[in-house]
């Protein structure tokens, strides 16, 4: 398959967060979909933002207040690749904690359009660092691309 813009290499079916939903919720919608990482939506499905597996342990790391227990093995081996044992030890979920995604979760959106073309979509996630770029049309989400989609793009030359 020849990959030119962002509708041929996006996946269709993505899985959205609301902004409102709890942490133990977000974890567990992590589990749920495989996934670790996640555009955020308002009340109107509206995308608002976006939120990572590094989003909540950088929360839990930096501390909170309430019972707490260990961060789930599913996403330590993923963890443990950016983050020392001494840090890793320290992270707690708050089973207490008001805290919710919008708390969380990063306002800064790095979106292209359908038609943006695969060298811009690669050049915009390599500049800014980031693995995961929405498509949208309007502010509603029609796809999201991955590092690893564009993987296939290069595997696929």
């Amino acid at each position: 398959m020849k990959y030119t813009q962002a509708k041929d290499v996006m996946t269709r079916a993505v899985h959205t967060v609301e902004a409102d939903r709890t942490l133990h919720e977000l974890s567990d919608f992590f589990l749920d979909h495989n996934v670790t990482g996640a555009p955020v939506v308002d009340a109107e499905g509206t995308l608002i933002g976006v939120v990572s597996v590094t989003d909540l342990a950088r929360h839990v790391r930096d501390g909170s207040n309430g019972t707490t227990t260990r961060v789930h093995t599913v996403y330590y081996d993923e963890l443990a690749a950016n983050y020392a044992d001494e840090d890793l030890e320290a992270l707690h979920i708050t089973e207490t904690s008001t805290a919710t995604v919008r708390d969380v979760m990063t306002p800064e959106i790095y979106d292209v359009n359908p038609h943006t073309s695969v060298q811009q979509v690669a050049s915009v996630m390599l500049r800014s660092n980031i693995r995961r770029l929405f498509v949208t049309r309007d502010g509603h989400i029609e796809g999201i691309i991955t590092s690893t989609d564009m993987l296939k793009v290069v595997r696929d030359l």
